[in-house]
C-alpha cells in the first residue's frame, strides 16, 4: 500500500494541496488526429490535471486551453472537451496563479486538441469570410447573417459545441436556404493556385443539437477562366452522426498557376433543410510544395461520349440532353503512397439503390478512370464513389432524352 501525505493550505481564499497527486490515465503525450492536429487526453500542468480556468474561477474553457497549447509550442487550440467535477479524485492546477483545487466541484479537461503551424497555408477561408460574396439562389446575403434568415446565412460561431461534443474555438456556419435543395455559397475571388498545386483542407460537421437534420452536401466549387479541362464535381454528403470529419480535403492541383474563384457551398439535399447547421473548421488552402501526396478522389463528370482525353457534352451540355449510354470520367490526385487501390460505384435512381459497379484497381501512378454506363430511366441519378472501401464523395445528374 502506498501512503501519500497531503498538506492543505489556504491560497488566495481557495483550498489547495501542495504535493503531487498522480492522475490515472492522464498524459502529456499527444496523438495525431488529423492534418496539423495533436490531441491530448486529460492534459496535465506541472504534475496536476489542468484546471478549467486560466485564473481562479475566471477566464474558463477556451482561454485555459489556448494558453496551454501555446506554452506547448503549438499555434493555437483547435477544440476541447470539459471534464466536470473531477478535482476530488484528480486535483487541478490553475495555469496563471498556480493554485491547486482538490474539491469535487473543480473542473478540468477530458481532452485538448492543439493545431500546429502548417508552413504551406496560403489562404484562410475563415479569416477571409467577411470579404467573400455570400449568396443563396443568387440572392446576395450579408456577413455575418442572422440565424433566423430563411434565405440562408453564414456567420462565425465562437466556442462552438459541435456534434462530437467538442468545443471549437471558432467555426464558420453556413446554413442553406430553408427549403429542399436549398443552397448557400461563399465565393472567394482572386485566388492563385501555386505551381506546386494546392489542397483545400477543413473539418466539416454540424453544431450540436442538429438531430433534426437529414444530412447535407458539402462541396468545393471552383471557377478558373483559363482552365480548359473536364468540369469535375464532387459533393460530400455528411449526416448528423455524432462525428466531425477532421481530414476533409479537396485537391485543386489541376488549377496550378491559374487565378480564379473558389467557393465553399452547402446544399440541403432532396428532402429538407431543417437543422442543417453545417460548419467548417479551419478551412484553408495548403501548397503541395514539400507535402507528401496521399492521393484520393478529386471529382467526376458525366457526358455523352469520350474523345481521347476529352469528355463530350459534359453534364448534358447546354441542351441538358443526356440519355442512353453515357460516359463517366473520374479523376484522382497524385499519390506518393505507391499503393494500388480498388474503386467502386454505388448507383441510385430517385433515391433507390440500383447496384454496385466494380471499376477495378486504380494503379499508384494512375490519375483517371473512364466507364460507360447505361442510363435510360429519366430523372435524377446519383453515383457514390467508394475508394479503397471508403465513401469519398458523389455526383448527382439528370437523365433526359429531350433536354431543355
Amino acid at each position: 500500500m502506498k501512503i501519500v501525505l497531503i498538506w492543505l493550505v489556504m491560497v488566495g481564499g481557495s483550498i489547495c494541496c501542495l504535493p503531487l497527486l498522480n492522475s490515472a490515465n492522464a498524459t502529456n503525450h499527444g496523438a495525431h488526429s488529423g492534418p496539423g492536429l495533436i490531441r491530448f487526453e486529460k492534459p496535465m500542468h506541472q504534475g496536476y490535471r489542468l484546471d478549467w480556468c486560466l485564473s481562479w474561477a475566471t477566464k474558463c474553457g477556451q482561454p485555459a486551453a489556448s494558453e496551454w497549447c501555446k506554452v506547448k509550442s503549438y499555434k493555437k487550440v483547435n477544440s476541447w472537451i470539459p471534464a466536470w467535477n473531477v478535482g476530488g479524485a484528480s486535483h487541478t492546477k490553475v495555469f496563471e496563479t498556480a493554485q491547486i483545487c482538490n474539491q469535487d466541484f473543480c473542473d478540468s479537461f477530458m481532452e485538448i486538441t492543439c493545431r500546429s503551424l502548417e508552413s504551406g497555408v496560403f489562404f484562410d477561408f475563415l479569416d477571409q469570410a467577411p470579404k467573400a460574396n455570400w449568396t443563396s439562389s443568387w440572392q446576395k446575403l450579408p456577413f455575418p447573417g442572422g440565424a433566423t434568415d430563411s434565405r440562408g446565412f453564414a456567420r462565425y460561431v465562437d466556442n462552438a459545441k459541435l456534434e462530437d461534443n467538442r468545443f471549437y474555438e471558432r467555426v464558420l456556419q453556413t446554413h442553406p436556404q430553408w427549403r429542399p435543395h436549398g443552397r448557400i455559397a461563399g465565393r472567394y475571388t482572386n485566388i492563385t493556385i501555386p505551381n506546386a498545386g494546392a489542397d483545400f483542407r477543413s473539418e466539416i460537421g454540424f453544431l450540436a443539437g442538429a438531430s433534426g437534420s437529414d444530412g447535407a452536401y458539402f462541396e468545393i466549387w471552383a471557377e478558373f477562366p483559363n482552365y480548359s479541362g473536364i468540369p469535375l464535381r464532387r459533393e460530400y454528403r455528411k449526416n448528423q452522426d455524432g462525428h466531425v470529419i477532421n481530414d476533409f480535403s479537396q485537391d485543386l492541383s489541376r488549377f496550378r498557376g491559374l487565378t480564379g474563384t473558389i467557393a465553399i457551398t452547402v446544399n440541403a439535399g432532396e428532402k429538407s433543410s431543417a437543422q442543417d447547421w453545417a460548419v467548417w473548421g479551419s478551412p484553408r488552402l495548403v501548397s503541395m510544395k514539400n507535402e507528401f501526396k496521399f492521393g484520393g478522389f478529386v471529382g467526376a463528370a458525366v457526358g455523352s461520349k469520350r474523345q481521347g482525353d476529352r469528355l463530350l457534352n459534359a453534364w448534358g451540355g447546354k441542351s441538358g440532353l443526356l440519355y442512353g449510354n453515357i460516359v463517366m470520367h473520374l479523376a484522382f490526385a497524385e499519390s506518393d503512397t505507391g499503393l494500388d487501390l480498388p474503386v467502386q460505384l454505388i448507383s441510385y435512381y430517385k433515391g433507390q439503390k440500383m447496384g454496385v459497379t466494380d471499376l477495378g484497381i486504380l494503379k499508384a501512378n494512375q490519375k483517371t478512370m473512364w466507364r460507360t454506363l447505361s442510363r435510360t430511366q429519366l430523372g435524377r441519378w446519383k453515383e457514390e464513389i467508394i475508394y479503397n472501401g471508403t465513401y469519398v464523395g458523389e455526383i448527382r445528374y439528370n437523365i433526359s432524352n429531350i433536354g431543355e
